[in-house]
């Protein structure tokens, strides 16, 4: 034991050290500076959160003729400080615990122009009662708000805010029965392969309101679609789950090799193995973006606006331009998207239902 500490101190003498003094800690300032950084945290994360609920909400309310499935909704986001936390950009609830953050029920948010806006309920408030039942369980609070609305019956909210304690009796209106959920990554991405309508960090910071709402749509297009369940096809029928792997790294591979060349070919190998995974793919995306936009306009979007997100997507991924994957190029669906553009507005001039036109099959 005594030769293990000799041997420990001659490493530790050994180590390399700091030269110059920085100054001592003061536990009070760290412990403000700690308390500052996690309250900065949260608010940007949240007001991200709130910006895309309250884009989303106009969308998943103005088209559920088109969707599928629909629920009713007061409007609302519910929260502990648990689920605050995580909705919270990946916060811990000791972190909310340390700021102060009281463990309770609350209202998160209340989406702009939903039942529980215009009955003024303010996010934040604190959610006490469902129909005179005393909840403290997210799950526990929005299953009893569901069950009261889906038989079309209005609910009765008590809350508590600066107003004092109150009773609030509203009705929810229909929306489509999509989650929206924020990632923390930073990538200029969305997606809706999980279910959901999944959108990035990055690309909240990236867009302003309509061509996020635009981008929205396009996401809740590929849900009422049933993409997700058409590419699960097409990879059963054309073999992708046996053959997928290996063909992916081949190509990965053969990339590599054809990076030394001058002039790379406009769609890689990997981009053709998975072109020929999942077949149609292309065009799925392409139906995205077409009826993602009649979406757009049923919600009051403004079309011209819509263009923005591909102009983000060629200036943050110029290969996206020319190089083929599993999506159109940005100039094709530029294009597609003034062709569109100019179909819905010449059917709004003409008075006509603005419902998207189907493939003759």
């Amino acid at each position: 034991m005594r030769f293990c500490s000799v041997l420990l101190l001659m490493f530790l003498g050994a180590c390399a050290s700091p030269d110059f003094a920085a100054p001592s800690l003061d536990e009070a300032v760290v412990a403000a500076e700690r308390k500052a950084a996690i309250e900065d945290a949260m608010e940007t994360a949240l007001s991200r959160r709130a910006r895309v609920y309250d884009l989303s909400w106009p969308i998943l309310t103005a088209n559920t003729e088109l969707c599928p499935k629909v629920r009713p909704s007061l409007g609302t986001v519910l929260a502990d400080r648990k689920q605050l936390a995580r909705l919270a950009g990946g916060l811990r609830e000791k972190e909310l615990d340390f700021i102060g953050v009281p463990d309770e029920l609350t209202i998160m948010h209340v989406m702009a122009g939903s039942p529980a806006d215009r009955a003024g309920i303010p996010s934040g408030a604190r959610l006490i009662a469902v129909e005179g039942e005393a909840v403290e369980e997210p799950k526990d609070a929005a299953d009893k708000i569901r069950e009261r609305t889906k038989e079309e019956e209005p609910v009765t909210l008590t809350i508590a805010d600066g107003a004092g304690r109150r009773d609030v009796t509203l009705s929810g209106v229909e929306r489509c029965d999509y989650a929206v959920k924020i990632s923390t990554s930073q990538a200029i991405n969305a997606h809706a392969y999980s279910g959901d309508i999944v959108i990035y960090t990055g690309v909240i910071r990236s867009l302003e309101d309509e061509a996020l709402r635009y981008l929205i749509s396009h996401e809740a297009a590929h849900l009422i679609a049933e993409h997700r369940a058409k590419y699960i096809r097409n990879v059963t029928v054309s073999g992708a789950v046996i053959t997928g792997p290996v063909l992916y790294v081949a190509g990965g591979l053969a990339d590599r090799l054809a990076g030394a060349a001058d002039e790379p070919p406009d769609i890689s190998y990997r981009a053709r193995a998975l072109r020929f995974l999942a077949p149609w793919a292309e065009e799925f995306e392409a139906e995205a973006d077409y009826l993602g936009l009649y979406l757009f306009a049923r919600a009051g979007g403004d079309l011209h606006a819509a263009g923005d997100v591909f102009h983000v997507f060629s200036r943050e991924t110029p290969a996206a331009i020319y190089a083929r994957s599993t999506h159109p190029l940005t100039p094709e669906r530029l294009a597609r998207l003034r062709a569109a553009i100019d179909e819905i507005e010449a059917k709004e001039a003409a008075g006509e239902d603005l419902m998207p036109e189907r493939v003759e099959k």
